[in-house]
């Protein structure tokens, strides 16, 4: 039985059918072959492969930007100017020499500083055993912002600020009263001076006698402006920093104060204060205690102040005696308030 092979092949549209058979002998099946050969190529002749044009149309192209930066990047002429920094503008370091009277708190006070800055700076000076004619160095850089400060959103009302004349500079008292149910920390005022003409002649920041003021209270913003200045001048006062104290703040302790006694002079220049000071049952331990007695003249105006600060393990339960000596700098003393704040 004889076999049968076909095969079918298409190209460009040309199709070529073989087959072949066994009686066929090898001679024709080569003279078959040649002629289907000639075959395909005369089909395939009509569609001619067609060249590549020589120039093509101009094509836009839009750039794609990769995540990964290329390794080498292109030169920009587009330059950005950035801001150069200012130098931050600071003071002549001022050192201060101890007279006899003096104490660490009322020198931080006379320059608008805090107790504790004043003590970093100074950390060789024993503040409980002060020499007279010891040089102190104060770092009135400290209390200068860089940046313009701007006042605070929470409403808080001056009720007074008082200046008076010293043989060397003139201290200044702004009178905060916070009539917010919860008390206020972190206060400070802008002082600033100005002559019957309403030049300027100096500033200073006026910082809390104590941190905290009360609910329905007012305390003392203080401030000591060295210098010399004319008998006869006008001040002004603006509050710059308030904060209100969080709910819930474990930072100040509950502490009572009872005052027994105070003693004025006869010529009204000098007020002691006598009383007790202590903590609840129900309290924690306290570690750090401030008093603070405002004397106030027959007007209400504010005429000195005396800040005292003690170390030490407070036990609840327990209550310590205190006595506070505060002197007037200007009018006959009328009234003593005393205030107390501890913290653990």
């Amino acid at each position: 039985m004889s076999s049968r092979a076909s095969y079918i092949c298409k190209v460009k549209g040309c199709v070529i059918i073989s087959a072949m058979f066994s009686q066929i002998t090898w001679k024709w099946c080569t003279y078959l072959l040649s002629a289907m050969f000639i075959l395909v190529i005369s089909s395939c002749a009509e569609n001619p492969l067609i060249p590549a044009p020589s120039s093509m149309e101009p094509v836009a192209v839009v750039p794609y930007r990769t995540p990964t930066a290329s390794q080498t990047p292109g030169k920009f002429d587009l330059l950005v100017e950035t801001p150069t920094q200012l130098p931050t503008p600071t003071q002549t370091p001022v050192v201060y020499s101890i007279v006899e009277g003096d104490t660490m708190l009322a020198i931080a006070f006379r320059y608008g500083i805090s107790l504790e800055e004043l003590q970093a700076a100074n950390p060789e000076v024993n503040a409980r055993l002060l020499v007279v004619g010891t040089e102190l160095i104060i770092p009135l850089e400290k209390v200068i912002p860089s940046n313009p400060v701007t006042a605070t959103p929470i409403p808080v009302e001056i009720s007074q600020t008082n200046c008076y004349l010293a043989p060397d500079g003139i201290w200044c008292f702004v009178i905060v009263k916070n009539d917010r149910s919860r008390p206020l920390e972190n206060l400070s005022a802008n002082v600033v001076l100005q002559d019957n003409n309403g030049e300027y002649i100096a500033e200073g920041i006026a910082i809390g006698a104590l941190n905290l003021v009360p609910a329905d209270e007012q305390l003392p913003l203080v401030v000591f402006i060295p210098g010399s200045f004319p008998s006869e001048f006008t001040a002004s006062a603006k509050v710059i920093t308030v904060q209100p104290l969080p709910r819930n703040d474990d930072r100040y302790l509950n502490a009572w104060l009872e005052v027994e006694e105070v003693e004025i002079s006869e010529n009204g220049t000098r007020a002691q204060v006598n009383g007790f000071i202590g903590l609840p049952t129900k309290s924690v331990p306290g570690n750090q205690v401030w008093l603070l007695a405002v004397a106030y003249d027959g007007d209400g105006n504010v005429i000195g102040i005396r800040k005292s600060e003690q170390f030490g393990n407070f036990e609840p339960g327990s209550s310590r005696e205190i006595n506070l000596e505060v002197f007037s700098l200007a009018s006959e003393i009328a009234e003593v308030r005393v205030y107390v704040e501890m913290r653990p």
